[in-house]
């Protein structure tokens, strides 16, 4: 889990880890999906939503708050 920082024009810059692992390239557009507890960033392709991706967002939109607590996490420097 890396923390990160919004720029000045709402930019966010992803570790080069997570670009790689979902084929993230400049001017790639991605999805915005907003869930009760955050966001999602899905690259955007001309193919409808997987029923996996389905089932993960609403297992996601189904969490609450007090779940996030098991979460690990620290107050690492970005």
């Amino acid at each position: 889990m890396s923390n990160l920082i919004v720029g000045h024009e709402g930019e966010i810059l992803l570790p080069e880890e997570v670009r790689e692992r979902y084929g993230l390239q400049p001017n790639k557009h991605v999805r915005v999906i907003e869930t009760r507890d955050g966001i999602l960033l899905v690259p955007l392709t001309d193919e409808p939503m997987s029923q996996e991706l389905q089932q993960e967002l609403a297992a996601w939109q189904s969490l609450s708050a007090e779940t996030w607590e098991m979460f690990p996490y620290g107050d690492e420097e970005a």
